[in-house]
């Protein structure tokens, strides 16, 4: 059972690839972990496998499909029903995928999975992080943030497609993540609940379900995922990040110096924020 006087973490996406070891590497440093998963068979055998390999940590699941506002604002519940407080959230969970889908709810599959739904997972959750305050709020973004058209609230849906194999709308959502941060960490510097975000490198994961040539090369050239979850956890505990706020690391390190200068807008923060208070509902 969880134990009330260890700390608490939350990870999406934990079943696999970075989120996998995120999970593990907080259950290492004190940390009971909920994870969530959108599949319960996944889920439940990766929380097996972290409690095999982490068994002083404990471990439990919330399903839930990131992409449906519904089951989000359903998980959060979850949660919050389960705990008192929460030390640290990690918004990880991300999908790339080569053509435009929609959400049973309507909304363009990327943007609904890579964004909306970490921004109202995180509203919803921000009443326990302020329980277990100083907390922190770590979200997983990309270098990818570069690459594509740049943010576009009048085509947010992405109603002109998502560009070659779905990357330019990859990189858009990525972007999103960033800039989301940014204008988080505004909303709640002083509060002692920091936000920050980060490009865990290039790792080698399921991402994307990439041609088997590039799964190949990807396996040879790129990252393990204990590798790429290190700047994710160093970000998450590491005492000397504790009050860092509203800032971008690679490599486990900040880094906003290495962002574009559209990550740098907090003109198209405050945007971005208002428009996707009206697309989930708050």
């Amino acid at each position: 059972m969880a134990d009330s006087n260890r700390p608490t973490a939350v990870v999406t996406g934990a079943n696999s690839g970075i989120g996998l070891e995120t999970a593990r590497g907080l259950g290492r440093r004190g940390y009971d972990v909920v994870m969530l998963c959108r599949n319960a068979e996944r889920a439940a055998a990766a929380r097996d496998d972290l409690a095999a390999s982490v068994p002083d940590a404990f471990y439990s699941t919330v399903i839930a499909d990131l992409g449906v506002m519904s089951d989000v604002r359903r998980a959060a519940d979850e949660i919050s029903s389960r705990l008192a407080n929460l030390d640290v959230l990690v918004n990880n969970a991300a999908i790339t995928i080569r053509r435009r889908e929609v959400t049973a709810e309507g909304n363009d599959m990327m943007l609904a999975v890579n964004h909306l739904g970490p921004f109202l997972l995180t509203d919803l959750l921000l009443p326990l992080l302020r329980r277990a305050v100083p907390s922190r709020i770590v979200t997983v973004a990309s270098e990818a943030h570069k690459f594509g058209r740049g943010l576009d609230l009048d085509d947010i849906q992405a109603n002109r497609g998502y560009g070659l194999m779905g990357f330019p709308r990859y990189g858009e959502t990525k972007l999103m993540n960033i800039l989301f941060t940014r204008e988080l960490a505004r909303r709640i510097d002083g509060t002692l609940v920091t936000a920050n975000c980060l490009h865990p490198g290039a790792v080698r994961t399921n991402l994307g379900n990439p041609p088997k040539p590039v799964s190949w090369l990807i396996g040879k050239v790129f990252l393990s995922p204990e590798e790429g979850a290190a700047t994710s956890l160093a970000v998450a505990t590491a005492d000397e990040f504790s009050s860092v706020n509203g800032t971008y690391f690679v490599k486990s390190k900040p880094a906003d110096d290495k962002l574009h200068e559209r990550a740098l807008d907090d003109d198209a923060a405050l945007r971005l924020w208002e428009r996707s208070v009206e697309l989930v509902g708050l």
